[in-house]
């Protein structure tokens, strides 16, 4: 008897033995999940102000979008299934693709090109969903294969530069769905709008995780912007820019001895020097100086060139570019044709820092209201708009009305986004936004589904 019950003890105290090992393990383990999450989150980490804001939909926007057919869930992962994950282009996503036709003679299509604003707009989602690894993995690739050795980002790069083409599927590629610009060079130049739309993404991981080395490179990336001012380097031919004739640098809609030539044949390079008024990302600048204060100056420089680009109230879009030799250059080509996308960034980031640029914002409103389409330009003299649609500045216009608190513009932009949001089942381009290319093509582009992400999350 004493020896049974002496087993029976020590059973007893073996598994109390055991019980609390268990406890004690799972309470290792979670501590260390726990410190690894705060850690992930920048709990631990010294950080620097840098004043960053956020702009949220008001209730009825958040309405307007769940009683919609959109699929929020599904949107971010489906197009960058289409342009990285399938065409095996990770981390860097694609520009474009387009769907398959209805017969073998028309095969799906993708860009050879990897566009940077939209590798930036990629890092930005990571950063909003809190995928720490997944937008230092980005951020360590923009920097290696997307930065010159000045330290400016480029527009683009080739796609089998940054992956071999043998690594990747054969799918048959077409210049007639590229951007026509980047044809014509045989080198990427820099873009100031990708840099400093860097210095944004770059301000709101450090903002979440914190970090002292990317620290260093926020203020170095700043003060290269800063000095850069309105004299960084420009090649018009990012935009396959045709010579104007008669420059328009003077702030008249019109000049007296005006005489439209016919357009030359073919796309013709010029180089500029200036920079572009839809680059300056003035909340991104704004926070910069936050940490550099010395700084200040030119970013309320920065802020009178934008302003002062506006054509006019009657006509109230923007300036393609600034220097301080020529002024402004509104156009590019003898048909006075105003790009309708740059006007929107101008807009949007005048917004962002508290001046909202009220007749640009009525424009745009009466644009989408009248006749519920935005067009890619509109020419200077009659306001006429040009026979594209211009996809990626719905997005804009969206961002603006979330800014206002103006519901009704919301409501008309969305319906009119969700003109081309693909809800059929068996599409593969299913819970994405596209457009209508050409030749009756179906294409579903980075740039808007990004730009709706980052909007609607």
């Amino acid at each position: 008897m004493p020896a049974l019950t002496s087993v029976k003890y020590s059973n007893k105290k073996v598994k109390k033995i055991v019980t609390v090992s268990v406890i004690a393990v799972v309470l290792v383990v979670a501590a260390v999940f726990g410190v690894k999450l705060l850690l992930d989150n920048g709990v631990f980490s010294k950080k620097e102000d840098t004043a960053g804001n956020s702009f949220a939909m008001t209730d009825e926007m958040s309405q307007i979008v769940s009683e919609s057919d959109l699929h929020k869930g599904y949107m971010f992962s489906r197009v960058t299934k289409i342009l990285s994950e399938d065409p095996k282009m990770s981390p860097w996503i694609l520009s474009w693709y387009v769907l398959p036709g209805t017969t073998r003679s028309v095969p799906e299509m993708q860009s050879a090109y990897v566009d940077t604003f939209d590798q930036i707009l990629l890092l930005e989602s990571y950063v909003r969903e809190g995928k720490r690894s997944s937008a230092k993995t980005m951020i360590d690739a923009i920097d290696t294969s997307l930065t010159d050795e000045s330290g400016y980002l480029l527009k683009f790069k080739k796609a089998d530069e940054l992956i071999s083409e043998d690594q990747r599927p054969q799918v048959e590629k077409s210049d007639i769905f590229e951007d026509q610009s980047n044809l014509l060079l045989s080198d990427p130049p820099i873009s100031m709008e990708a840099t400093t739309r860097y210095l944004r993404a770059l301000l709101d991981y450090y903002d979440k995780w914190g970090d002292s080395k990317l620290l260093t490179r926020i203020e170095n990336l700043a003060k290269m912007i800063f000095d850069a001012g309105s004299k960084s380097s420009y090649r018009a031919a990012d935009r396959a820019a045709k010579p104007t004739p008669i420059p328009v640098t003077e702030k008249t809609l019109v000049p007296e001895d005006f005489e439209e030539e016919p357009e030359p044949e073919g796309n013709t390079l010029v180089s500029v020097s200036g920079v572009e008024i839809c680059a300056m990302d003035l909340d991104a600048m704004r926070r910069a100086t936050v940490l550099l204060p010395e700084y200040k100056e030119k970013y309320e420089d920065m802020i009178r060139i934008v302003k002062e680009g506006k054509i006019s109230s009657e006509f109230p879009l923007y300036a393609w570019m600034y220097s301080e030799e020529a002024g402004y250059t509104y156009y590019t080509g003898s048909a006075g044709d105003v790009e309708l996308v740059p006007s929107l960034y101008a807009m949007v980031h005048l917004a962002e820092i508290g001046q909202m640029d009220e007749d640009g914002y009525a424009w745009v409103s009466s644009e989408i209201y009248n006749s519920g389409f935005l067009y890619t330009s509109y020419n200077m003299m009659s306001g006429a708009p040009s026979e594209t649609e211009a996809s990626e500045a719905y997005p804009l216009v969206l961002y603006l009305a979330v800014i206002k608190g103006d519901n009704d513009l919301f409501a008309a932009t969305y319906n009119a986004m969700m003109r081309n949001y693909a809800t059929l089942d068996t599409s593969v381009a299913l819970y994405d936004f596209f457009r209508n290319a050409d030749d009756s093509r179906i294409a579903v582009y980075a740039r808007e589904n990004l730009l709706m992400e980052l909007i609607l999350r």
